[in-house]
């Protein structure tokens, strides 16, 4: 999860010198925040919710991917992953969504929370809501 900062100015040794990356998520993190949005995991029972919100673009997509990994460790009977305060979904974003969609193991099912247009257009635009099961509330979500 780090990565090496640099040189030490005051000694020039570079062997010790780790930094954490901006936004990475460490092992018990629950929720995070950068510029752009904030995603967190909330564990329902044998559900987990991954709550997103702001912009779903290329800064924010990676630490989705973290948090699915992290949820999908938990080996919930429902992953869902609620998009509806999410006001900007890129092409980064939806990768995430795909991936996770297809990398989920029996018995866990993946459901997406989406009813703003903002999100719903470019899933429907590339027929990910095909492959995607999309719901427009979280309760529809849970009830399947």
């Amino acid at each position: 999860m780090g990565s090496v900062a640099g040189m030490d100015a005051g000694t020039g040794d570079d062997s010790d010198t780790v930094a954490k990356e901006p936004g990475a998520t460490e092992p018990g993190e629950t929720e995070i925040a950068t510029e752009t949005g904030t995603i967190a995991l909330e564990r329902q029972d044998d559900r987990v919710v991954v709550r997103v919100t702001g912009a779903l673009d290329l800064a924010l997509a990676p630490r989705l991917q973290q948090f699915v990994d992290r949820a999908a460790r938990l080996h919930p009977a429902l992953l869902v992953l609620d998009l509806t305060e999410v006001d900007f979904l890129a092409s980064a974003g939806m990768a995430v969504l795909v991936k996770a969609n297809r990398n989920q193991v029996a018995p866990t099912q993946m459901r997406v929370v989406a009813a703003d247009r903002v999100v719903l257009r470019p899933l429907q635009m590339t027929r990910l809501t095909d492959e995607l099961a999309v719901y427009p509330t979280l309760a529809e979500a849970f009830a399947g």
